[in-house]
């Protein structure tokens, strides 16, 4: 009877662990939208860089109409937000590389064979097109973002809109 009494003892001690350390990390969800003259910015990255290094980065995409939401990259699978704390923003679009080999493989036209023949042909160390940051630079790099934000506890304040006109 003393064994079964400490191992419901045992679980129960667990189980409130488990509850102790979900609580202690408190992931705050973290959304808004990104607009670039006066439009909402489709596929650009989002990115929370943490001022402490007791903070975990984060990022998201933003969707058609500008909007995105943060996952941590230390959270565990299905959490999303980022701790509460001091953090950076950049934010950055580039254009699409055009590759007309990866279009016709795409379309049909040629085989994965064929595509691999082909990008073999340019070498091991072939260079990719350069793409365009179709974002203002400053936005960029989070030694250079004017984009500073506060993640606290109170989720009606994790809202961030971001206008990158400069």
């Amino acid at each position: 009877m003393k064994l079964k009494s400490f191992g419901v003892a045992f679980l129960v001690l667990g189980l409130l662990f488990a509850i102790g350390c979900a609580k202690e990390k408190g992931y705050k969800k973290v959304t808004g939208k990104v607009t670039m003259g006066g439009q909402a910015l489709e596929g650009a990255s989002v990115m929370f860089w943490p001022q402490s290094t007791e903070l975990e980065s984060g990022g998201g995409k933003t969707g058609a109409d500008g909007s995105y939401s943060v996952t941590s990259s230390g959270s565990q699978k299905g959490d999303t937000g980022l701790l509460p704390g001091q953090y950076k923003v950049t934010v950055r679009k580039y254009a699409e590389i055009d590759d007309p080999d990866q279009k016709a493989f795409e379309a049909g036209e040629i085989t994965y064979d064929e595509l691999q023949e082909r990008r073999a042909k340019g070498g091991s160390y072939k260079k990719a097109a350069a793409t365009e940051l179709l974002t203002p630079q400053k936005f960029a790099r989070d030694d250079s973002t004017p984009l500073t934000v506060t993640v606290t506890d109170d989720p009606k304040q994790n809202v961030f809109d971001f206008n990158l006109d400069e």
